[in-house]
């Protein structure tokens, strides 16, 4: 090529946006170019950007493509070009691929500030407090703001977490060492429920209108103490005031951190984040005490499969089983403790009935079964039975454990319940068995 047909390719690639790089004095020959079929982008866009979170480096521009690398908060990434959806495409460390433009910023931008949490303070997943807690921080904690979000949340981040936060319970930081104001008087436990239907209020005072009405069972985001034993709430990014009367302070309470692991605890001590949902639920093969397909035939995928393989293997040693409920969903779960509690009162409903997001069922790991006729199903008649024997005996090689054992009330809360299963894996399951505890002594928490 003459050194005229070099110079008119060179103009005509600087059009189209594509950008060479010149060793020495010398131009790069075009025997030394590599197309990939991918577009370049010119050296001159290179920006650098800080993460503001742990964060994953994608193949491509989704969460859907493999990760490539993880780096920490706080690292430095080159950015080489804009990609769709909102990702970034970038170089570390010798690698090139795709992060989330929502956990970066240029690096010396002054839009990230620190701020001071005023109370303890839950950092949700969404801002509205009826998204599930991330964490739950004290009063006092510096919180990294990287954005402001829609009716008075900020978007933050803390500990490699990024959440949402009210900005009535911070306050910006100053940098010097002077303690946060203290705050309006905040409840003790961290977690309250109502004990009945109850309205919330606009004022402290059954004259203030009612603004909702919720459900027996409901959790409540309680942020401080009013007149007259009223208490001031936020639900679902109202605050308003309910009447102590009808709450109940769960001291202790926590929500798990770990949802999604097969072996998650959760009893009266341990709750689900609110209104939490499995990604992977599956209807079940197995017969059931009724035909409709609900979500009480559902389990999570894994647990699904080893239900299954229960059932053939019972039924091979001449035992027959049924399904009575699986899944419950937080929604079906409130209901049901609600109409508990309208029956017998909420200290009785809660010694046999799960506080909605403390249910089992709503893991997808749980089950209730009974026997082939469909009699004795829920019931205390089927501890006495052959199924009931088959399935402590056999119930661990499946990976179930019988979740409520005879004598273990004080451990678990709740009286034996000889029908209901829960899917915790066959090392777990078979560990718990051998050793004769429960999931609780298992790994040695309330």
């Amino acid at each position: 090529m003459t050194e005229v047909n070099k110079q008119r390719f060179y103009k005509k690639l600087a059009v189209t946006g594509l950008a060479f790089t010149l060793v020495g004095a010398g131009t790069l020959g075009l025997h030394s170019l590599h197309f990939t079929g991918e577009p370049t982008v010119a050296s001159a866009a290179a920006e650098t950007y800080t993460t503001t979170a742990n964060l994953n480096i994608r193949s491509g521009p989704s969460t859907s493509n493999a990760i490539i690398a993880t780096v920490k908060q706080g690292t430095q990434l080159t950015v080489v070009g804009q990609a769709a959806s909102g990702w970034l495409k970038v170089s570390y460390q010798g690698k090139t691929g795709y992060v989330s433009s929502e956990y970066v910023k240029k690096s010396g931008s002054s839009t990230t500030k620190t701020y001071v949490t005023t109370a303890n303070l839950n950092i949700r997943s969404a801002p509205s407090t009826s998204s599930a807690i991330v964490v739950t921080v004290k009063q006092g904690t510096q919180l990294t703001s990287t954005a402001q979000a829609a009716n008075g949340w900020l978007k933050v981040s803390y500990q490699g977490k990024t959440g949402y936060v009210s900005t009535q319970y911070v306050k910006e930081s100053t940098g010097s060492s002077e303690p946060a104001p203290a705050p309006a008087p905040a409840p003790e436990a961290s977690v309250y429920v109502a004990t009945a239907n109850l309205n919330v209020r606009t004022a402290a005072s059954t004259s203030g209108a009612v603004i909702a009405t919720l459900k027996a069972g409901t959790q409540l985001d309680v942020t401080a103490k009013a007149a007259n034993g009223w208490l001031k709430i936020t639900y679902q990014g109202k605050v308003g005031y309910v009447s102590g009367q009808y709450v109940r302070a769960l001291a202790g309470m926590k929500v798990v951190s770990n949802p999604e692991s097969i072996q998650v605890v959760v009893n009266k001590q341990n709750k689900l984040p609110e209104n939490y949902v499995p990604k992977d639920l599956v209807y079940t093969t197995i017969p059931f005490t009724f035909k409709e397909q609900t979500e009480k035939k559902k389990m999570r995928s894994e647990a699904a499969a080893a239900i299954a393989q229960l059932f053939a293997g019972a039924k091979k040693q001449g035992v027959t089983l049924l399904g009575v409920s699986a899944y419950r969903s937080h929604a079906t779960q409130s209901a049901l403790f609600s109409s508990y509690v309208q029956r017998d009162g909420y200290d009785k409903a809660a010694t046999y009935s799960a506080l909605p997001g403390t249910s089992e069922h709503e893991t997808g790991l749980g089950i209730d079964v009974t026997k082939g006729d469909g009699t004795c199903a829920a019931q205390d008649c089927f501890g006495g039975t052959k199924e009931a024997a088959w399935l402590d005996a056999h119930a661990a090689e499946y990976g179930f454990i019988i979740r409520y054992p005879k004598g273990k009330d004080a451990v678990t809360g709740y009286k034996y319940e000889p029908w209901h299963l829960r899917y915790v894996g066959k090392p777990v399951a078979q560990a718990i068995k051998s050793k004769g505890i429960t999931l609780e002594e298992y790994y040695g928490i309330k």
